[in-house]
């Protein structure tokens, strides 16, 4: 769970992060963070850490296996470094399957975000906690009654990839709310 690098990088690069380039056209482009989310699935179970309770970032929620992705990186590549680095276990990229794209807004900060959602179900390894400072271990849950607390936005998240929604949107300051998935 790279959270606090997450963090640290918005923290040092303040309101310059999210800067708006003027292309001397008269239009702006809006830069984002991107993050990867990977649900390792065993069947109907997903696996789920528990983050620890004195992080500074959704302290003590259950989260899937996700993270900020490095620059010049793919995002099945960094789905597959965050699986190694927060749990232990390996995937191939060729494994992965895009499942959901996300654009939201970050409950910390208002940066925008687009997060980037693929499932796998082959991987090599034990799972393993190698990230004991950020996380109190990870375990497998039934998809029918996934652990909480949970963030927003991954829970909407999780609610439309049941329903095979391919795209959402998320707590944009038009609205200054969250925009949850219908449940039916």
């Amino acid at each position: 769970m790279t959270h606090e690098t997450e963090t640290e990088i918005e923290a040092n690069a303040g309101a310059g992060s999210q800067a708006r380039t003027d292309t001397g056209a008269g239009r702006t482009y809006a830069s984002h963070y991107a993050d990867v989310h990977l649900l390792v699935r065993d069947g109907e179970r997903l696996l789920m850490g528990r983050r620890r309770h004195d992080q500074p970032v959704f302290p003590g929620a259950f989260q899937v296996p996700a993270g900020l992705m490095e620059k010049g990186a793919p995002a099945r590549g960094e789905s597959c470094r965050e699986l190694l680095e927060e749990v232990g276990l390996t995937a191939e990229p060729d494994d992965l399957r895009f499942v959901h794209l996300m654009h939201h807004v970050s409950i910390y900060n208002g940066h925008a975000r687009i997060a980037f959602f693929f499932e796998v179900d082959r991987w090599t390894g034990t799972v393993g906690n190698p990230e004991p400072d950020k996380c109190e271990g990870w375990a497998w849950y039934a998809c029918g009654s996934l652990p909480e607390p949970m963030p927003d936005y991954l829970r909407t998240a999780l609610r439309y990839i049941a329903r095979g929604v391919p795209y959402s949107e998320y707590r944009w300051p038009a609205t200054g709310q969250a925009v949850p998935c219908p449940e039916r």
